[in-house]
């Protein structure tokens, strides 16, 4: 056997190497001698036939007839199952080398039927590739499923980074809250599922059984709860959402433990509102429950739908105001403006502000008890200590129906009289219409206009009813005002001072002590503090 630079012959005297060409090193003739399947030989001799480049036949080895082998074909299967290898090692030359049949039979005679690569086959019987391990057959993986994931919708943890990350934009940080508000049925985080994953397949054809993914449980705490199909968890009242101990979990109540400003933002919370410290010049607190403020409140907003509490006072800077659909209590109010749709409490002093009360306001309780300068109105009752000043300070006190009230009152009025007029209009049209209706007049396009006004009709009723209660309600309080509106002030009452009781005014000209005031027969009269 020969190629262009060597040829190889065997006999019983041993086995024979010829150089036929001088391009030839010795790492290429013992590449060859391997491929041709002869292992035992004279090394030094054939480094001599390459190095002096002898072409005669020169003997390089001996003949051992039972040493000479076929083509062995080692094949491995991979203990995952999923990779098959081939290395062989060629036959003696005198022998077949095997073909790509070959290799695949002894394939299948170690169980390898799935993934097998015919042309990685192909590449080694042409090429004869010896003394390589190759890679013939590959499996199909499982693929494990993905386990449960958790995301999260509205993050406590980012509240006020989304605006910042929005725009590039100079950002209010007044306005950037730090909290998270949620309302009752809002989607906090939902859930994707654990997915089964797919089955692999080995190179033997066995199945290789995929690891389904694991589920996760939401990490919920109080105020929060996951829907029936457990994939939602939403909020199950209003409040503030937050993470606690790994726990998504919404309160009712927001606390703060300093002072609302530039660290904190305005706060817009649907709940109750408990702040340590102060409520800083610029910033707003809106809330649906309770507020309260242990300290001081600068020229800030507040409003609750219920009640409002501040342990210190108001300087207001002729910008503050207090807003609540409940009590307003405060420790002073100095320079801003106070409208409650109960009642308002003072402890020490209403010094130059503006207060409406639907109620009663009461200034009691403090060193001073004082109303001095500013309008202060009230449904009912004003209470003092002191009202004005020495130094005659206006101070103006309104007491009976509210000023929203009587402006609602007049609307009302207005409104109830337009309406009954359009009916008396649209009555008439109606029996208009039924007459003709009666008569057999009535085309299609006056049935249509008939209807409509029906309709109209019933509507009118309906809303001219819900003004007449609303307007009785209004009449009810005025009525009620007529024998409860009082000023009382339990200390001194100082010039300066206006009372005004059911429209009526008067002018305090002298300083008077125990004195209350109250509408009679027609006129604002002073009396005793206790009558």
């Amino acid at each position: 056997m020969a190629d262009d630079t060597l040829k190889i012959e065997a006999d019983s005297g041993g086995i024979y190497l010829t150089l036929m060409s001088d391009e030839i090193s010795l790492p290429a003739a013992m590449r060859f001698l391997d491929v041709q399947g002869v292992r035992k030989y004279n090394a030094k001799a054939l480094e001599e036939i390459i190095r002096q480049k002898v072409h005669t036949r020169q003997r390089i080895a001996e003949r051992n007839i039972a040493e000479e082998r076929d083509a062995v074909i080692d094949v491995q299967v991979a203990k995952d199952g999923l990779s098959a290898t081939v290395a062989l090692e060629a036959p003696f030359f005198t022998k077949p080398w095997p073909d790509a049949t070959d290799i695949e039979n002894r394939l299948e005679e170690k169980g390898v039927t799935f993934g097998v690569d015919k042309g990685a086959i192909e590449n080694i019987v042409s090429l004869k590739v010896t003394g390589e391990v190759i890679l013939v057959a590959k499996g199909e993986p499982p693929k494990n499923g993905s386990n449960a994931k958790i995301e999260l919708i509205l993050d406590p943890d980012k509240a006020g980074e989304q605006e910042a990350e929005q725009t590039t934009e100079k950002i209010d940080y007044r306005t950037r809250s730090v909290f998270l508000n949620v309302h009752k049925g809002d989607k906090i985080a939902e859930k994707h599922l654990a997915t089964e994953g797919t089955d692999g397949m080995s190179v033997l054809g066995a199945p290789l059984k995929a690891a389904p993914g694991k589920d996760v449980a939401f990490s919920a705490g109080s105020g929060v709860e996951v829907t029936e199909d457990g994939l939602s968890l939403l909020a199950a009242l209003d409040g503030r959402l937050l993470n606690r101990d790994k726990k998504l979990m919404v309160l009712p109540e927001l606390e703060v433990n300093g002072d609302v400003d530039f660290g904190i933002g305005n706060i817009n919370f649907t709940g109750s509102v408990k702040v340590k410290g102060s409520v800083r010049d610029g910033f707003s607190i809106v809330a649906t429950g309770d507020i309260e403020i242990r300290e001081m409140v600068e020229g800030a907003h507040i409003e609750s739908a219920n009640n409002v509490t501040i342990g210190g006072g108001v300087r207001g800077m002729n910008k503050g105001k207090i807003l609540a659909d409940g009590n307003i209590k405060m420790g002073f109010a100095d320079q801003a403006y106070l409208r409650s749709r109960s009642d308002v409490e003072v402890k020490n002093a209403i010094l130059h502000s503006e207060v409406i009360a639907q109620n009663n306001v009461t200034v009691m309780g403090g060193s001073k008890g004082q109303i001095a300068g500013g309008k202060v109105q009230a449904g009912m009752e004003v209470m003092c200590q002191t009202l004005g000043s020495e130094m005659g300070t206006k101070t103006e006190i309104i007491v009976g129906l509210p000023p929203e009230q009587a402006e609602r009152r007049k609307e009302l009025q207005l409104l109830l009289s337009q309406r009954n007029e359009d009916s008396e209009k649209n009555e008439a049209n109606l029996g208009f219409l039924k007459k003709l209706d009666q008569a057999g007049k009535l085309d299609d396009e006056k049935r249509q206009m008939m209807v409509k006004l029906m309709q109209a009709k019933f509507k009118a009723q309906a809303a001219i009813k819900s003004m007449q209660e609303e307007l009785k309600e209004i009449e009810e309080r005025l009525e009620l005002g007529k024998s409860k509106g009082v000023v009382r002030v339990k200390g001194v009452c100082y010039p300066g001072v206006s009372i005004t009781i059911r429209g009526v005014s008067y002018a305090v000209q002298s300083p008077f002590k125990f004195a209350s005031f109250a509408y009679v027969d027609g006129e604002v009269k002073m009396r005793s503090y206790d009558a």
